[in-house]
């Protein structure tokens, strides 16, 4: 049984924390600022030590925020037994639970301890790698990957399907697009029909035009892969992504919900960096970098008595579409992000 008790106040928190093996920046905001939510805070004040928050290490000393000054020369120390925390040892499965690039700023805190990202970035791998809800007409009217345009000295037992980074194709362009030297395609696979919402695509690489034809197949060059990148793979032409500029979310009550129609990879749970679509997009206001909240719903149990609605995980609009958009998982507080789960606006960008 885990017993809980008041997190240390500014007067009688440490001044810094060493950090011993299995610690991570999560249970360090956990144990000194009473929610791990608030990790960035400690990030943000030790950016001199910590180059990547993905990682800290044995030996490192994080400055803790809000501590007290205390005596000139005395450097305090507080393990999780020292805050009057009881817990089961849990042992340590990474130096941190966070596999995104954490956004300089001070994380915000409202009602029921909930932390929002205080200044939310949109990254264009984040946006380029994003599945999302395709349209009839740019589906039906699609490109193709048709070949590889590297010709072998010695002939192959197999013909291969995969391609490589770097490795030139032949391209049927999309209709109605009319290549030259520098244009980019996104390459995709088509996902499920999701009922209701459309059909889904998971983007597989970039490739960049070479060598453009009027009449014959446009050779192109492979620059990026996200996922396996095999012929006949559709192409599209790849959007123009402008990053939304990192300012303060505005929290917002009652924002408008919808379940998780679908999540990449169809894992038994979902985590950290995992891809979600919902069907709420432009229809509603959401922007790309706006704040949404995984919960489970307020429940009753069979003898009446009412469980309030919990925090499952946050997470960050990367792509929008107009009824849809792709969330991406950037902080998870229970494992339970599942197909079905509901969803909320919880903050917007300006």
């Amino acid at each position: 049984m885990i017993a809980h008790a008041q997190q240390p106040d500014s007067t009688t928190r440490p001044a810094t924390h060493t950090v011993k093996t299995g610690d991570t920046l999560w249970d360090l905001a956990r144990v000194y600022l009473g929610d791990p939510f608030l990790w960035p805070e400690i990030y943000r004040i030790n950016t001199d030590v910590v180059e990547d928050p993905h990682w800290i290490y044995p030996g490192e000393v994080l400055r803790i925020p809000g501590a007290s000054a205390g005596e000139p020369g005395v450097v305090a120390e507080m393990t999780p037994s020292d805050s009057g925390i009881a817990e089961e040892p849990v042992e340590a499965t990474g130096p941190t639970m966070f596999r995104r690039p954490v956004r300089r700023g001070t994380a915000a805190v409202r009602g029921g301890a909930l932390a929002i990202d205080a200044a939310p970035a949109v990254r264009a791998g984040e946006y380029y790698a994003a599945p999302f809800v395709i349209g009839d007409y740019p589906r039906k009217h699609a490109g193709k990957i048709i070949g590889t345009a590297e010709i072998a000295g010695i002939p192959m037992a197999h013909e291969r399907t995969f391609l490589q980074n770097e490795e030139r194709v032949y391209v049927r362009i999309p209709t109605a697009s009319i290549p030259s030297v520098g244009d980019k395609f996104l390459a995709y696979k088509m996902g499920p029909d999701i009922p209701g919402i459309g059909q889904v695509v998971i983007p597989t690489g970039i490739l960049l035009v070479e060598q453009p034809s009027n009449g014959d197949a446009t050779i192109a060059r492979v620059i990026t892969q996200f996922e396996d990148l095999e012929l006949a793979q559709n192409v599209t032409p790849l959007d123009n992504f402008v990053s939304p500029p990192a300012a303060p979310l505005t929290p917002i009550d009652l924002g408008p919900s919808a379940k998780i129609a679908w999540i990449q990879g169809n894992p038994e749970l979902a985590t950290i960096q995992s891809y979600l679509i919902v069907a709420l997009g432009e229809d509603v206001g959401v922007k790309p970098g706006d704040e949404f909240h995984v919960y489970r719903r307020r429940q009753t149990t069979d003898e009446g008595d009412h469980l309030p609605a919990e925090l499952i995980a946050v997470a960050h609009a990367v792509r929008v579409g107009a009824t849809t958009s792709t969330l991406v998982v950037s902080g998870q507080r229970n494992p339970a992000i599942v197909e079905g789960a509901r969803t909320q606006l919880s903050a917007r960008m300006p």
